[in-house]
């Protein structure tokens, strides 16, 4: 089957054409305010790019945080059922699938038979998530992109003490004002971050194999530092971490 899974995130919308487990194509864009227009040129855009007409694509599944302001744009999914669909389909062995996302941090348990057991969503605040780092790298002058590698050139990590969001900013331009370098705030914003990510991995006993999925998981900085505190063996997800939900959207077609 041919189908198009759709993410619509609270920042980035990202769309995968996919021939049953084939991933063909992908694209990933910035959530805008209007979600029916652009999620329907971000449809036509993927199929093009990889190699379909639109008569080719049989379904169409759309999840995400966004996903109720397309409602025509094709089928609705849960998002955690989406995420843990692409972790459990393609890493068999993983129990546990950390989602980092632009808005909240979760942790979903996936059962034996690959479906969702539980989760827990720390979307309280918004701390360790995408949207955090991307106000704090715009604070420190850095571009999101480059926050891996600014932080890779840290000669020591400065700690937060805080755990919330907002505190945390603030304890940031505190730093900056010290003279402190901008890589050794980031190499601390990292270490917070992967330890918000631990503590709500730790929540489900247990877990021997784990992967990460979301945006902020393309940040190895982060990843390496929740590998080294996680139990279990971390598995890095097949394909971008980003495009999980979409991925996971795109398999379930077969269920519609």
């Amino acid at each position: 089957m041919i189908a198009v899974g759709c993410d619509i995130g609270s920042i980035f919308t990202k769309a995968v054409l996919m021939d049953e487990d084939d991933l063909l194509a992908s694209r990933i864009i910035r959530t805008t305010g209007n979600i029916g227009r652009e999620i329907n040129g971000l449809i036509q855009d993927t199929t093009a790019h990889g190699g379909k007409a639109a008569a080719d694509v049989e379904k169409i599944v759309i999840t995400g945080a966004g996903a109720e302001m397309a409602p025509r744009a094709g089928i609705m999914e849960d998002q955690i059922t989406c995420v843990a669909a692409a972790g459990a389909y393609y890493l068999e062995e993983v129990e546990l699938v950390i989602d980092i996302g632009g808005q909240s941090i979760t942790a979903i348990r996936i059962d034996e038979d690959g479906d969702v057991a539980n989760y827990m969503r720390n979307d309280k605040c918004a701390s360790g998530s995408g949207r955090f780092l991307e106000v704090i790298s715009n604070k420190l002058g850095v571009d999101i992109s480059r926050l891996d590698q600014e932080a890779g050139r840290a000669l020591s990590s400065v700690g937060l003490s805080s755990q919330c969001g907002v505190f945390m900013e603030s304890e940031v331009i505190s730093h900056v004002n010290q003279g402190i370098p901008r890589q050794d705030i980031l190499a601390g914003v990292c270490e917070t971050v992967a330890n918000l990510v631990v503590s709500q991995g730790r929540r489900f006993d247990g877990v021997a194999h784990y992967t990460i999925t979301g945006g902020v998981a393309r940040i190895e900085t982060i990843n390496a530092i929740i590998d080294k505190k996680m139990s279990g063996q971390y598995h890095p997800f097949p394909f971008d971490p980003q495009l999980a939900g979409a991925i996971g959207a795109a398999l379930l077609a077969d269920y519609h």
